[in-house]
Formats: structure tokens, C-alpha cells, sequence
């Protein structure tokens, strides 16, 4: 699971090596990004910090690329993909762990969040896929750009481009971010 940004998207790339990357590698791999985009109507939950969906209020930080077919799904994914970058690009662990199951939330620590996102901010988030992984489950790609101190980067640049699958399992009416498969690495370079 999982999109970079220096540190962040270091995290994020680091974590999704290990297959738990995606959260924390969010900064390292999907590093946040605080751009508008366009979206559907998203749906509002209440916040949670475990396996709940995603919180109020309803987010559109993330675009929806054309080729994305429009369905049922795509408002809760766009919320929860909107929640999940707002958390990074306001170091926010609070409201970026709500967006994750609770074992992709073990995985990562809030100081491991802290230190591997606290110079990230990703942007121009946009949805460019999604597909049914079966079960209810589906798979979000997403490409956004990552800012972050050099330090923090996966690969010591202060901006990279990144290509991330995010696997999203269903939770109650919406989804949150569950493991990615063995092996899995988002794709990166630099700006």
C-alpha cells in the first residue's frame, strides 16, 4: 500500500520493500502533496485511528485522471486517498493513520511518521486507475510529486515524481489502505 517525498517518500519506498512501506512510505514513497484537484462528492465518516472509514470532513485533494471509469467506488476512494495526503502534508498521524487497516497502522509508528514525513509536502495527487483486486477490494494508482529535505528522500533529491498502488480493502461503507503484495515497490524519480 502506498504513494514521495524526501524523507516520506524514502519511508513510503522503504516501507512498500518491506510490504509496509505505503503508510509510512507515503512520505518516503508518496510523499504528501497538498494540491487541490478535481474529484466526485466523496463520503464523510467518522474519524478513527483503527479499521474505520475514512474521516469527516470530505476532502478533494486528489484529481481523477479521465481514463478512470466512474462508479460507486471512485468518491470514498477519492475521500480516502484526499485524507490519507492531507495527513502527510499536515503531519498530521492522526488523520493519516485513519486511513489505514490496523495492519498497515502496526507497521508504523507515529515517530516513524514524524521523522520519515516531517519535511514532506506532496502535490498534484492524481487518481489514474482503479481496478477490483476481488473480495471488494481494489487497487488505487496514483501519481503525485514530493517535496521534501533531501535528507529524507529515497534518493537524497529534494523533489520526486511517483507512480504508487495503493490496496485498498473495504471497511464498512468506504475502504482503507491495506497491505501491498510481497515485493511490491511504487516507481519514483526525480523532478
Amino acid at each position: 500500500v502506498v504513494l514521495a517525498a524526501g524523507g516520506g517518500a524514502y519511508a513510503l519506498a522503504t516501507k512498500l520493500g518491506k510490504h509496509s512501506t505505503a503508510p509510512s512510505g507515503a512520505g518516503a514513497s508518496t510523499p504528501p502533496a497538498s494540491s487541490p484537484a478535481t474529484g466526485g462528492a466523496s463520503q464523510a465518516s467518522s474519524p478513527a485511528t483503527s479499521a474505520s472509514p475514512t474521516p469527516s470532513p470530505t476532502l478533494s485533494l486528489v484529481a481523477i485522471a479521465p481514463g478512470v471509469p466512474a462508479s460507486a467506488t471512485e468518491a470514498p476512494v477519492e475521500t480516502l486517498l484526499s485524507h490519507y495526503f492531507n495527513g502527510i502534508n499536515t503531519h498530521s498521524y492522526p488523520e493519516y493513520a485513519s486511513t489505514l487497516n490496523p495492519a498497515e497502522q502496526a507497521k508504523q509508528t507515529q515517530a516513524e511518521f514524524a521523522s520519515g514525513y516531517s519535511s514532506t509536502t506532496d502535490s498534484k495527487m492524481t487518481l489514474t486507475g482503479l481496478s477490483s483486486t476481488g473480495n471488494g477490494g481494489l487497487t488505487a494508482t496514483v501519481t503525485f510529486t514530493s517535496h521534501q529535505s533531501p535528507a529524507q528522500s529515497v534518493d537524497k533529491s529534494a523533489c520526486n515524481t511517483w507512480t504508487l498502488n495503493l490496496y485498498l480493502v473495504p471497511q464498512g461503507s468506504g475502504y482503507l489502505i491495506g497491505p501491498a503484495p510481497s515485493g511490491y515497490q511504487p516507481t519514483h524519480s526525480d523532478c
